[in-house]
């Protein structure tokens, strides 16, 4: 049986503290693209469960980031998101986000609020290194991932323009889970590339349990795996075998 394994995501996205998500997100998600996987996270998640290990963002459950990513609406920041967010870069995390304005807080003294902001951000349009780690300013999230050379974790090739796939990918063990999903009703037959090398790609059938081989190339830390996916279907991509391409 396929357990559920942890999910993996590249993004940890603060999307402020004087709104919720249906209000910011309702209509319309954060402008990531579709290729990565995030997680959102508020306030109050931010300043007590996030660490930093080795340069990545951690959180208690054993979830870790590359980036953690700050929305427009948090640039009304409170201090206490602010100095968590200093300590963060300080011990070696990267953030991406454009420089605080304000704090909603009434009894946050401004003057430590100003000269934490001019600390982290020297440039708004840019990198800025702070201790072990970096704020960068003034770029998209894609931007912002082709420079830290965060590879996408799931592409896929196009046969139309409106062909529309969903991934999910999770980890268990050394194992890596891809949920693949056709959100169209017809037949897809395209290129997937997976962000894994080494690992042998096998096509699981959720609905039958079927296990089958699938060919592959492995180029440069990706897998090349050709796939055809029936109206609507969904089905896993499991690697967990090592192999040669």
């Amino acid at each position: 049986m396929l357990q559920q394994g942890q999910f993996v995501a590249d993004i940890v996205y603060f999307y402020g503290e004087d709104s919720n998500i249906t209000a910011l997100f309702g209509n319309k998600l954060p402008d990531i693209p579709d290729s990565y996987n995030y997680d959102f996270i508020n306030a109050d998640a931010l300043v007590n469960l996030l660490s930093v290990k080795e340069n990545r963002i951690i959180a208690p459950s054993g979830m870790s980031y590359s980036v953690l990513v700050l929305d427009e609406n948090s640039r009304n920041m409170s201090l206490p998101v602010l100095r968590k967010i200093r300590s963060l870069v300080e011990a070696g995390a990267t953030v991406a986000g454009n420089k605080p304005v304000r704090s909603p807080a009434l009894s946050d003294d401004p003057d430590e609020f100003q000269s934490t902001v001019n600390e982290l951000w020297k440039t708004e349009n840019g990198e800025n290194i702070v201790g072990k780690g970096k704020i960068i300013a003034g770029k998209t999230v894609a931007e912002v991932l082709s420079a830290l050379n965060i590879q996408p974790d799931f592409t896929f090739s196009k046969p139309e323009p409106d062909t529309k796939i969903l991934f999910v990918h999770r980890k268990l063990g050394k194992a890596d889970i891809y949920w693949i999903n056709n959100r169209n009703n017809r037949s897809e037959k395209l290129e997937a590339s997976f962000r894994t090398e080494g690992m042998v790609p096998e096509l699981w059938h959720p609905v039958t349990g079927k296990i089958e081989p699938v060919s592959y190339v492995f180029e440069n830390g990706q897998t090349k795996v050709p796939l055809n996916l029936d109206p609507n279907d969904a089905l896993f991509i499991v690697f967990r075998k090592p192999g040669k391409a």
